[in-house]
């Protein structure tokens, strides 16, 4: 089936005279006469059934369409160019990774055991893409897999619990001394630190332990786990947060954790995978190490 697309000549033409907002400029870029260049813009533009530049006299400057398509031919240039510069480095062997990964899981687990990854696969290395806290994987793009929070449905991904039920109620071991946190009741006198994707996250632990009398919508919102635990850390209020993400600041004493957790939640971090995507044997090989290392005792929660 023919792709709705112009060639890719004419991509590389539309890109470089936009670049110039120059048909000779362009021209002598590519290496081809001025009305080749003409005839690839005239020829794309037929094709979009709309004008990509504006004419006015010897000047040219973008349209409006013609600027939102700029950018993204841009990308779709740009991710062809790295997909052939990959081929040509490496001829099918090993590869590159693109994760889309949430900023704390990044810095608290995953960089830091990069490096077992490494020793074990040498011919693979991983890159991390843009991350979207809900991705859209019908149109997967610039990315092989994402790492998700939540209850583990996403549409059009193939879905891998790894780690982040567990949780433990934390705070700085000043603030638990201070405010004598030694019952659930007692947050009555705490900041609840909330996180703004998971509002609902007190309240059901609020719930799990009977208590009652408290607003768990009240406290300050933060979009990122890294956030509450540094917050935490430094005395200002109470988190709610994943074991993965804290088990340096629990282990240094940064942060204790409160009445006897940690606690079972519903959501957690999910590894997932486009199905429109080829399996692929270096994807294959990550996905298998990031399991296991999920899956050892100490991070299984």
């Amino acid at each position: 089936m023919r792709r709705v697309c112009p060639s890719l000549l004419e991509l590389q033409a539309f890109d470089t005279v936009a670049r110039h907002l120059s048909f000779s400029r362009a021209a002598s870029e590519l290496c081809i006469t001025q009305s080749a260049v003409s005839r690839q813009i005239a020829s794309l533009e037929r094709f979009v059934g709309t004008s990509v530049f504006r004419r006015m006299g010897r000047r040219i400057e973008l349209s409006e369409a013609g600027s939102s398509y700029l950018s993204k031919v841009r990308a779709g240039l740009s991710l062809l160019e790295t997909a052939t510069t990959e081929l040509i480095v490496l001829r099918g062997q090993g590869g590159i990774v693109n994760l889309s990964v949430p900023p704390t899981f990044a810095s608290q687990f995953l960089i830091p055991r990069l490096v077992d990854f490494r020793e074990q696969h040498p011919d693979i290395s991983v890159n991390f893409a843009p991350y979207s806290h809900s991705h859209d994987f019908s149109r997967a793009e610039g990315f092989d897999a994402a790492i998700q929070f939540g209850e583990g449905a996403w549409p059009d991904a193939q879905a891998d619990y790894l780690m982040g039920r567990e949780v433990h109620v934390v705070c700085a071991p000043a603030l638990r001394q201070s405010s004598r946190l030694e019952r659930p009741s007692d947050l009555t006198k705490a900041t609840l630190l909330q996180h703004a994707l998971v509002p609902s996250a007190w309240r059901e632990w609020l719930g799990t332990q009977h208590t009652q009398g408290i607003n768990a919508f009240v406290g300050p919102r933060f979009d990122q786990y890294s956030l509450i635990v540094k917050t935490a850390v430094l005395g200002f209020g109470v988190g709610l947060v994943p074991r993965c993400l804290i088990e340096d600041e629990l282990e240094r004493g940064q942060l204790v954790s409160l009445f006897e957790g940690p606690y079972q939640v519903r959501q957690g971090y999910y590894l997932c995978t486009p199905m429109s995507h080829t399996p692929l044997a270096k994807m294959q090989r990550f996905r298998a190490w990031l399991l296991a290392i999920a899956h050892e005792p100490d991070h299984a929660g």
